[in-house]
């Protein structure tokens, strides 16, 4: 499934600032012959989650203390150390959306911001969803949950309805899988 920070980044990186979950680094590289110092984001990862049910998709407005505001995205979260991305999804699902997906298919990967930070994103979908309980929300966080029908997923997007990058990157994903899987 890849891993975070890369064969360059693991061995020749600095730490300047280490925050809840994040790590401010310098990695150093050879380019064109020349060491050279990048600032780097040091991620241990995330996931998303497209989950599916009755032709809708489950998704979070979810305010956002570092730009102000509410937006949609589906839902995701920070992969513990050494916890399984399945893991990660399965955990992330029930507690911020309080349901429970009894088929889970891994769909791929991606680099958030690959110039910046080391943060891979995995991208799973869940289907069969049953709620079991009420959303376990951490202490900081702000979520309601919504059911987007499928059909205006796109027209969401376009609108600038929503504008979280993994959101739209992991329905990507999903959208070619399903036309691939369609043919």
């Amino acid at each position: 499934m890849g891993d975070t920070i890369g064969k360059a980044a693991s061995s020749k990186y600095k730490i300047l600032c280490r925050g809840r979950k994040l790590v401010l680094g310098q990695i150093v590289d050879n380019i064109k012959g020349e060491e050279k110092v990048y600032d780097a984001l040091i991620h241990p990862g995330a996931v998303v989650i497209v989950a599916i049910k009755d032709n809708e998709v489950l998704v979070e407005r979810q305010y956002r203390p570092i730009i102000g505001r509410w937006i949609y995205e589906l839902p995701a979260g920070t992969i513990e150390e050494g916890e399984d991305p399945s893991r990660t999804a399965e955990r992330e699902l029930l507690e911020e959306t309080g349901y429970r997906a009894n088929k889970i298919e891994y769909l791929g990967w991606f680099y958030t911001s690959p110039g910046t930070s080391t943060e891979v994103i995995h991208v799973f979908l869940a289907r069969n969803l049953v709620r079991v309980n009420m959303p376990m929300q951490e202490s900081d966080e702000l979520i309601e949950i919504e059911w987007i029908s499928l059909d205006d997923i796109w027209k969401f997007i376009s609108k600038g309805a929503i504008v979280d990058a993994k959101t739209i990157a992991a329905l990507a994903l999903y959208d070619q899988k399903m036309k691939l899987h369609n043919k």
